[in-house]
């Protein structure tokens, strides 16, 4: 076992960039678990309306904030010495997304902030992507909520800021995901190399002839 690799990763990048898929499949590798930030149809219906409306940054940003802090709060009751236990989001998500909204609401967007200073990933791997790869991603998943021209615009703003931040953020690592697929073990290996996260134990696979 790991004990001495025990880790919380966090998972964190611009709208469309990849961060739930690799979420659950690194979890899946490592057979430690991970908590998603979630979507529609787990999110309350008013949020993606705000959202896309511009309206109530403050409450959509505690929203987030509070999501987040029931999925650090949890692993928290399940911690052991020898688990590597992945989120989606973190303090640099919320801190990210501030970019999106008039100037007059940054300083209480801020104070919001304060909720994720207890959380403290031991690794923040910022995905980080080209335009071009994320309007592909973003038109396969061709959610009905999503506009592709308009989320690549809010992808440029958001990940500038990912950039900008991640450097204040200790243990934080950027990658860029483009040429690198998440449903591809050399793109997850690639990924663990990159951010230097511990090895994973192989579910051994043999040839069993029968008796």
């Amino acid at each position: 076992m790991y004990d001495e690799f025990s880790m919380r990763v966090a998972i964190v990048g611009g709208p469309g960039v990849g961060k739930s898929t690799l979420v659950r499949q690194l979890a899946d590798l490592y057979h430690h678990g991970s908590y998603g930030e979630g979507e529609k149809g787990v999110w309350d219906p008013r949020v993606l309306a705000d959202i896309e409306a511009g309206r109530n940054p403050v409450g959509v940003t505690r929203y987030f904030a509070e999501l987040y802090d029931a999925n650090y709060r949890d692993a928290a009751t399940h911690d052991r010495d020898d688990r590597v236990i992945f989120f989606e989001g973190s303090r640099l998500t919320l801190e990210a997304h501030i970019a999106e909204y008039p100037e007059r609401y940054h300083a209480a967007l801020r104070d919001e902030l304060r909720i994720g200073d207890h959380w403290n990933p031991d690794c923040t791997i910022v995905l980080t992507s080209s335009t071009d790869t994320i309007e592909k991603h973003i038109r396969l998943r061709s959610r009905p909520h999503e506009e592709a021209e308009q989320m690549v615009a809010r992808f440029r703003l958001i990940d500038a800021e990912f950039r900008r931040l991640a450097p204040g953020y200790p243990n934080s690592v950027v990658i860029d995901r483009d040429g690198k697929e998440f449903h591809d073990r050399a793109g997850l290996d690639e990924i663990i190399r990159l951010a230097g996260l511990p090895p994973y134990q192989e579910v051994p696979y043999r040839v069993i002839e029968p008796a």
